[in-house]
């Protein structure tokens, strides 16, 4: 019980903060990742764990449509972002600082060809050749992971001043590395 009322606390916590009488009603959209005025939904969360990270993916692809991508299909308009956490694995009510994300980066407009994530048009990274793209600062929280749901809040800040936020609820592709 006291778990629970840790969850929603915090689920609380961060929905009052993140709201006020002047936001748009885009911006308490879940599984949506905002860039300044942008809105770009994410339909599918993909986490990784390797041997000293996890890796943490969301995008407007369906499931079955990344499925489909692993047999060679070719996918165009494609918005992914993928942050690379420098722990074994996700942990529900931990959140990670930008000290925390080794790589971190949200490009859209791609295609993925044979099975691998190209062009694009970039909206912010950890590091990378246009400064005012690059965050300096924010966190990823992880609300909720089991085994069949995660709960993300992301919060960015770009150099150029620009604020990144997002939410993503429902359930993601899990693919295991540590074995290989």
């Amino acid at each position: 019980m006291k778990h629970l009322k840790t969850i929603t606390f915090v689920f609380l916590t961060i929905l009052l903060t993140s709201c006020s009488s002047d936001d748009d009603s885009n911006s308490s959209e879940t599984n949506f990742i905002h860039v300044g005025d942008a809105s770009f939904e994410m339909k599918t969360a993909v986490v990784q764990p390797s041997l000293n990270s996890v890796y943490l993916g969301l995008t407007n692809s369906t499931e079955a449509e990344i499925n489909a991508s692993f047999s060679g299909t070719t996918l165009n308009n494609v918005d992914y972002f993928s942050a690379r956490i420098n722990h074994f694995d996700l942990a529900p009510g931990e959140t990670y600082d930008l000290d925390d994300i080794s790589n971190l980066e949200f490009i859209v407009n791609g295609d993925v060809i044979n099975s691998e994530f190209e062009n694009g048009f970039s909206q912010f990274y950890k590091s990378g050749s246009n400064a005012d793209l690059e965050v300096t600062s924010g966190h990823i929280t992880v609300i909720d992971y089991s085994v069949d749901n995660i709960t993300l809040f992301l919060e960015f800040e770009r150099a150029d001043g620009v604020l990144v936020s997002g939410t993503y609820n429902g359930s993601f592709i899990y693919l295991d590395d540590t074995n290989n």
